[in-house]
Protein backbone atom coordinates (compact mmCIF):
# COMPACT_ATOMS: atom_id res chain seq x y z
CA UNK A 1 0.00 0.00 0.00
CA UNK A 2 1.02 3.64 -0.24
CA UNK A 3 2.61 5.51 2.62
CA UNK A 4 2.87 9.26 2.31
CA UNK A 5 4.48 12.40 3.61
CA UNK A 6 3.59 15.95 2.76
CA UNK A 7 4.79 19.48 3.13
CA UNK A 8 2.93 22.77 3.11
CA UNK A 9 3.39 25.42 0.49
CA UNK A 10 5.56 28.15 2.01
CA UNK A 11 3.13 30.80 0.77
CA UNK A 12 -0.01 28.96 1.86
CA UNK A 13 0.14 26.58 4.84
CA UNK A 14 -3.24 25.09 3.91
CA UNK A 15 -1.88 23.88 0.55
CA UNK A 16 0.08 20.61 0.73
CA UNK A 17 2.22 18.62 -1.71
CA UNK A 18 2.28 14.80 -1.49
CA UNK A 19 5.25 12.47 -1.68
CA UNK A 20 4.52 8.74 -1.71
CA UNK A 21 6.47 5.77 -0.38
CA UNK A 22 5.60 2.21 -1.42
CA UNK A 23 5.03 0.18 1.76
CA UNK A 24 5.30 -3.61 1.81
CA UNK A 25 6.13 -6.48 4.18
CA UNK A 26 8.39 -9.51 4.28
CA UNK A 27 7.61 -12.50 6.51
CA UNK A 28 9.95 -13.86 9.16
CA UNK A 29 9.29 -17.54 8.40
CA UNK A 30 10.37 -17.31 4.75
CA UNK A 31 13.34 -15.08 5.57
CA UNK A 32 14.48 -17.78 8.02
CA UNK A 33 13.99 -20.56 5.46
CA UNK A 34 10.94 -22.03 7.17
CA UNK A 35 7.71 -23.30 5.67
CA UNK A 36 5.18 -20.44 5.33
CA UNK A 37 2.61 -20.36 8.15
CA UNK A 38 1.41 -17.85 10.71
CA UNK A 39 4.28 -15.42 10.82
CA UNK A 40 5.49 -12.01 11.89
CA UNK A 41 5.26 -9.35 9.19
CA UNK A 42 8.32 -7.12 8.85
CA UNK A 43 7.46 -3.74 7.39
CA UNK A 44 9.61 -2.28 4.61
CA UNK A 45 9.28 0.63 2.21
CA UNK A 46 10.64 2.08 -1.00
CA UNK A 47 11.19 5.75 -0.34
CA UNK A 48 9.78 8.42 -2.63
CA UNK A 49 8.15 6.21 -5.26
CA UNK A 50 6.77 9.53 -6.56
CA UNK A 51 10.19 10.20 -8.09
CA UNK A 52 9.61 7.23 -10.44
CA UNK A 53 6.71 8.90 -12.22
CA UNK A 54 7.48 8.87 -15.93
CA UNK A 55 9.40 5.58 -15.63
CA UNK A 56 8.39 2.16 -16.97
CA UNK A 57 7.33 -0.19 -14.18
CA UNK A 58 6.59 -3.93 -14.15
CA UNK A 59 4.44 -5.77 -11.59
CA UNK A 60 4.24 -9.55 -11.49
CA UNK A 61 1.89 -11.40 -9.11
CA UNK A 62 3.38 -14.70 -7.90
CA UNK A 63 0.01 -16.23 -7.02
CA UNK A 64 0.85 -16.22 -3.31
CA UNK A 65 -1.48 -14.45 -0.85
CA UNK A 66 -0.88 -14.04 2.87
CA UNK A 67 -3.31 -12.79 5.50
CA UNK A 68 -2.37 -9.27 6.60
CA UNK A 69 -3.56 -10.07 10.13
CA UNK A 70 -2.05 -13.47 11.01
CA UNK A 71 0.44 -13.88 8.15
CA UNK A 72 -0.63 -17.36 7.04
CA UNK A 73 -1.07 -18.37 3.41
CA UNK A 74 -4.62 -18.12 2.09
CA UNK A 75 -6.14 -19.11 -1.25
CA UNK A 76 -8.52 -16.17 -1.17
CA UNK A 77 -8.37 -12.70 0.36
CA UNK A 78 -11.39 -11.28 2.18
CA UNK A 79 -12.03 -7.62 2.96
CA UNK A 80 -8.73 -6.34 1.60
CA UNK A 81 -6.29 -8.84 3.00
CA UNK A 82 -7.82 -11.18 5.59
CA UNK A 83 -7.93 -14.97 5.53
CA UNK A 84 -11.37 -16.47 6.15
CA UNK A 85 -10.78 -17.12 9.87
CA UNK A 86 -9.65 -13.54 10.51
CA UNK A 87 -12.49 -12.25 8.37
CA UNK A 88 -15.15 -13.90 10.55
CA UNK A 89 -13.41 -13.50 13.92
CA UNK A 90 -11.89 -10.01 14.00
CA UNK A 91 -13.98 -6.99 14.96
CA UNK A 92 -12.20 -4.88 12.33
CA UNK A 93 -13.92 -7.00 9.67
CA UNK A 94 -17.44 -6.65 11.08
CA UNK A 95 -20.15 -4.89 9.06
CA UNK A 96 -20.24 -2.03 11.55
CA UNK A 97 -16.80 -0.87 10.43
CA UNK A 98 -18.23 0.00 7.02
CA UNK A 99 -21.62 1.00 8.47
CA UNK A 100 -20.97 2.48 11.95
CA UNK A 101 -24.68 2.88 12.69
CA UNK A 102 -24.79 -0.94 12.90
CA UNK A 103 -22.46 -0.90 15.93
CA UNK A 104 -23.67 -3.47 18.47
CA UNK A 105 -21.12 -2.97 21.26
CA UNK A 106 -23.87 -1.57 23.49
CA UNK A 107 -25.78 -4.83 23.04
CA UNK A 108 -22.85 -6.87 24.37
CA UNK A 109 -22.29 -8.73 21.10
CA UNK A 110 -19.05 -7.15 19.84
CA UNK A 111 -16.55 -9.72 18.53
CA UNK A 112 -13.66 -8.06 20.37
CA UNK A 113 -14.79 -5.60 23.07
CA UNK A 114 -11.24 -4.54 23.99
CA UNK A 115 -10.39 -3.83 20.36
CA UNK A 116 -13.58 -1.76 20.06
CA UNK A 117 -12.76 0.23 23.18
CA UNK A 118 -9.32 1.06 21.79
CA UNK A 119 -10.46 1.86 18.24
CA UNK A 120 -14.16 2.79 18.17
CA UNK A 121 -14.37 4.81 21.38
CA UNK A 122 -11.93 7.53 20.48
CA UNK A 123 -12.17 10.85 18.70
CA UNK A 124 -13.67 10.62 15.21
CA UNK A 125 -13.96 13.41 12.66
CA UNK A 126 -16.80 14.01 10.23
CA UNK A 127 -15.56 15.88 7.18
CA UNK A 128 -16.50 17.31 3.80
CA UNK A 129 -14.16 16.46 0.91
CA UNK A 130 -13.93 16.94 -2.85
CA UNK A 131 -12.83 13.64 -4.42
CA UNK A 132 -14.97 13.00 -7.48
CA UNK A 133 -17.22 15.81 -6.24
CA UNK A 134 -18.34 16.80 -2.75
CA UNK A 135 -18.76 13.93 -0.28
CA UNK A 136 -19.09 13.34 3.45
CA UNK A 137 -16.92 10.92 5.40
CA UNK A 138 -15.62 9.97 8.84
CA UNK A 139 -12.20 8.99 10.16
CA UNK A 140 -10.31 8.35 13.39
CA UNK A 141 -6.99 9.44 11.86
CA UNK A 142 -5.07 11.72 14.23
CA UNK A 143 -3.79 13.56 11.20
CA UNK A 144 -7.02 13.87 9.31
CA UNK A 145 -5.08 14.71 6.13
CA UNK A 146 -4.06 11.03 5.92
CA UNK A 147 -7.66 10.02 5.24
CA UNK A 148 -8.19 12.77 2.70
CA UNK A 149 -5.05 11.79 0.81
CA UNK A 150 -6.05 8.09 0.81
CA UNK A 151 -9.39 9.05 -0.74
CA UNK A 152 -7.84 11.21 -3.44
CA UNK A 153 -9.41 14.43 -2.18
CA UNK A 154 -8.10 17.64 -3.73
CA UNK A 155 -9.70 19.74 -0.99
CA UNK A 156 -11.36 19.01 2.35
CA UNK A 157 -12.44 20.45 5.69
CA UNK A 158 -13.43 18.99 9.06
CA UNK A 159 -17.02 19.62 10.15
CA UNK A 160 -17.40 18.25 13.69
CA UNK A 161 -15.84 15.67 16.02
CA UNK A 162 -17.36 13.01 18.27
CA UNK A 163 -16.06 10.69 20.99
CA UNK A 164 -17.06 7.47 19.22
CA UNK A 165 -17.31 5.92 15.78
CA UNK A 166 -20.99 5.13 16.26
CA UNK A 167 -21.87 8.78 16.93
CA UNK A 168 -19.86 9.84 13.88
CA UNK A 169 -21.70 7.22 11.83
CA UNK A 170 -25.11 8.59 12.84
CA UNK A 171 -24.06 12.07 11.73
CA UNK A 172 -22.61 10.73 8.47
CA UNK A 173 -25.83 8.82 7.77
CA UNK A 174 -27.85 11.98 8.33
CA UNK A 175 -25.64 14.06 6.01
CA UNK A 176 -25.74 11.35 3.34
CA UNK A 177 -29.31 12.50 2.66
CA UNK A 178 -27.76 15.61 1.12
CA UNK A 179 -24.27 14.44 0.08
CA UNK A 180 -22.85 11.17 -1.25
CA UNK A 181 -20.68 9.19 1.18
CA UNK A 182 -18.79 7.35 -1.56
CA UNK A 183 -16.32 8.35 -4.24
CA UNK A 184 -16.83 7.60 -7.94
CA UNK A 185 -13.34 6.13 -8.44
CA UNK A 186 -13.55 6.33 -12.23
CA UNK A 187 -13.88 10.11 -12.07
CA UNK A 188 -11.38 10.46 -9.22
CA UNK A 189 -8.55 8.73 -11.14
CA UNK A 190 -9.14 10.45 -14.49
CA UNK A 191 -9.47 14.09 -13.46
CA UNK A 192 -8.85 16.57 -10.66
CA UNK A 193 -11.81 18.60 -9.42
CA UNK A 194 -11.08 22.30 -9.40
CA UNK A 195 -9.77 23.54 -6.07
CA UNK A 196 -11.90 26.43 -4.84
CA UNK A 197 -15.01 25.45 -6.81
CA UNK A 198 -16.70 24.65 -3.48
CA UNK A 199 -16.83 27.26 -0.70
CA UNK A 200 -15.88 24.81 2.05
CA UNK A 201 -16.13 27.32 4.92
CA UNK A 202 -19.63 28.34 3.86
CA UNK A 203 -20.69 24.72 3.31
CA UNK A 204 -19.33 23.71 6.71
CA UNK A 205 -21.39 26.37 8.46
CA UNK A 206 -24.49 25.19 6.61
CA UNK A 207 -24.02 21.51 7.45
CA UNK A 208 -23.01 22.09 11.07
CA UNK A 209 -26.22 24.09 11.58
CA UNK A 210 -28.20 21.29 9.94
CA UNK A 211 -26.64 18.69 12.27
CA UNK A 212 -27.35 20.81 15.34
CA UNK A 213 -30.96 21.42 14.29
CA UNK A 214 -31.53 17.72 13.57
CA UNK A 215 -31.01 16.85 17.27
CA UNK A 216 -29.72 13.38 16.37
CA UNK A 217 -29.98 10.49 18.82
CA UNK A 218 -28.95 6.86 19.17
CA UNK A 219 -30.17 3.94 21.24
CA UNK A 220 -28.49 3.20 24.58
CA UNK A 221 -27.84 -0.25 26.07
CA UNK A 222 -31.15 0.16 27.94
CA UNK A 223 -33.07 0.88 24.76
CA UNK A 224 -33.47 4.60 25.43
CA UNK A 225 -32.72 7.39 22.97
CA UNK A 226 -29.71 9.46 23.96
CA UNK A 227 -28.48 12.61 22.19
CA UNK A 228 -25.44 12.54 19.92
CA UNK A 229 -22.65 14.65 21.39
CA UNK A 230 -20.37 16.55 19.04
CA UNK A 231 -17.97 19.46 18.89
CA UNK A 232 -17.72 21.88 15.94
CA UNK A 233 -14.30 21.83 14.27
CA UNK A 234 -11.80 24.59 14.99
CA UNK A 235 -10.39 24.34 11.48
CA UNK A 236 -10.53 27.83 9.98
CA UNK A 237 -10.06 26.96 6.32
CA UNK A 238 -10.03 24.03 3.92
CA UNK A 239 -6.90 22.05 3.07
CA UNK A 240 -5.91 21.86 -0.60
CA UNK A 241 -3.98 18.77 -1.75
CA UNK A 242 -1.75 18.33 -4.81
CA UNK A 243 -0.95 14.80 -5.98
CA UNK A 244 2.11 13.74 -7.99
CA UNK A 245 0.50 13.24 -11.41
CA UNK A 246 2.15 13.77 -14.78
CA UNK A 247 -1.04 12.98 -16.72
CA UNK A 248 -4.21 10.90 -16.43
CA UNK A 249 -5.15 7.64 -18.11
CA UNK A 250 -8.41 5.83 -18.86
CA UNK A 251 -10.92 4.75 -16.20
CA UNK A 252 -9.96 1.10 -16.47
CA UNK A 253 -9.22 -1.04 -13.42
CA UNK A 254 -6.27 -3.32 -14.21
CA UNK A 255 -6.75 -6.80 -12.73
CA UNK A 256 -3.85 -9.06 -11.82
CA UNK A 257 -3.59 -12.81 -12.39
CA UNK A 258 -0.92 -15.31 -11.23
CA UNK A 259 2.27 -15.14 -13.29
CA UNK A 260 0.88 -12.22 -15.29
CA UNK A 261 3.20 -9.24 -15.78
CA UNK A 262 1.63 -5.81 -15.84
CA UNK A 263 3.82 -3.13 -17.29
CA UNK A 264 3.48 0.43 -18.37
CA UNK A 265 4.61 3.97 -17.81
CA UNK A 266 3.78 5.29 -14.33
CA UNK A 267 1.83 8.49 -14.96
CA UNK A 268 0.94 9.37 -11.39
CA UNK A 269 -0.27 8.33 -7.95
CA UNK A 270 -3.54 9.39 -6.37
CA UNK A 271 -4.99 7.96 -3.18
CA UNK A 272 -4.14 4.25 -3.27
CA UNK A 273 -4.11 4.14 -7.07
CA UNK A 274 -1.14 3.75 -9.40
CA UNK A 275 -2.04 5.52 -12.64
CA UNK A 276 -0.50 3.70 -15.62
CA UNK A 277 -0.76 4.48 -19.32
CA UNK A 278 -3.33 1.70 -19.85
CA UNK A 279 -5.39 2.07 -16.68
CA UNK A 280 -5.12 2.11 -12.90
CA UNK A 281 -4.29 -0.36 -10.12
CA UNK A 282 -5.86 0.00 -6.68
CA UNK A 283 -3.09 -1.31 -4.45
CA UNK A 284 -5.41 -1.59 -1.45
CA UNK A 285 -7.37 -4.27 -3.31
CA UNK A 286 -4.23 -6.41 -3.36
CA UNK A 287 -3.12 -6.17 0.25
CA UNK A 288 -1.48 -9.48 1.16
CA UNK A 289 -0.60 -10.34 -2.46
CA UNK A 290 3.03 -11.09 -3.30
CA UNK A 291 4.38 -9.00 -6.18
CA UNK A 292 7.70 -8.58 -7.87
CA UNK A 293 8.29 -4.91 -8.77
CA UNK A 294 10.76 -3.75 -11.39
CA UNK A 295 11.33 -0.06 -12.13
CA UNK A 296 13.33 0.71 -15.24
CA UNK A 297 15.51 3.81 -15.12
Amino acid sequence: MMGKTWKSNSKDQSHIEIQYDLCYVEYADELNGKKPGKSEALEKSISNISSKIGKLIKLKFSGKIRCVNCGKLTKKSFNQGSCYNCFVELAQNDLCIMSPTLCHYHLGTCREPKWAEANCFKKHSIYLANTSGAKVGITKEKKIENRWIDQGAVEAIELVTTDSRREAGVIEAYLSQFLPDRTAWQKMVTTNPVQGEIDFVKERSKFVRAIENAKLTMESEKGKSIPIEMKPSKMKESTKINFPIESFSKAKSIKVEPDQTIEGKLLGIKGQYLILQDGVINLRTYEGYEFELIIQD
